[in-house]
């Protein structure tokens, strides 16, 4: 479990990392609830499954308006693969990114 908390810690850096992405979505009611009544979820938008074929990595992100999105997807996926794999050596099989929203960049 540990160890999943720290590859989620890696690609979560690895995502905010990029300008053109705002955040990730907002807690849903079931992960509030679960987080209400103690029950730890690791990261409700960054999701990891292991088989024997290598680590599948799904990520739900909001992107500031105006962003080429499949330029920035795959930026996302070539980074965060190539640090999770060089960083714990398992191979990664697929690394998916759902834009859930757009957001305005705030001007000052």
């Amino acid at each position: 479990m540990n160890d999943d908390l720290n590859i989620i810690d890696l690609i979560e850096r690895d995502i905010m990392s990029f300008d053109s992405v705002s955040r990730f979505p907002d807690f849903g009611i079931a992960d509030n609830i679960q987080r209400a009544i103690g029950r730890g979820i690791q990261h409700p938008s960054i999701k990891i499954s292991e088989n024997d074929d290598g680590m599948t990595i799904n990520c739900d992100i909001i992107v500031y308006f105006g962003v080429n999105i499949p330029q920035l997807c795959y930026d996302i996926q070539t980074k965060v693969k190539k640090d999770i794999e060089s960083t714990t050596g398992i191979d990664v099989k697929a690394v998916n990114i759902t834009v859930d929203g757009i957001d305005k960049r705030e001007t000052n």
